[in-house]
């Protein structure tokens, strides 16, 4: 499969709510990290449990219809970059929240080896604060 079509699939899944399907995806030999000041940041992540339960589990206790939806590709063989907006609404504020981001995808062996995500943290930890 091509490395675009994996990473389409990724949002796709997540989308669909599909913590298994997500797993699937994932490269043993991962190497996973968020934006540093991202509320779910804490290094990098190697194993793809630690995707689910450091970062999807928390999205879905702390946000309504929390969304990453890509909406530009480019490819450069197994690399991807996708570009698009985070956006939900923060359950503890009531807050809605809506901020672009920028995904660098690495695909090995058919499957998704290493991320990195960039965004405007402040953004997201703004809707989550109930100061301001």
């Amino acid at each position: 499969m091509p490395p675009v079509l994996i990473v389409r699939s990724f949002y796709d899944t997540i989308a669909a709510g599909d913590p298994g399907k997500v797993l699937s995806l994932l490269h043993a030999d991962l190497s996973w990290t968020e934006a540093e000041g991202f509320p779910y940041f804490d290094g990098t992540w190697t194993q793809p449990g630690d995707v689910i339960e450091k970062l999807l589990v928390p999205l879905s206790r702390d946000w309504d219809g929390f969304a990453a939806t890509p909406d530009e590709f480019i490819t450069d063989g197994q690399v991807v970059v996708a570009f698009g907006v985070y956006s939900g609404t923060a359950r503890a504020t009531g807050k809605i929240m809506s901020a672009p981001f920028a995904h660098r995808w690495e695909c090995r062996d058919s499957k998704l080896q290493r991320f990195n995500m960039y965004t405007d943290t402040l953004l997201v930890s703004s809707a989550l604060s109930l100061q301001g």
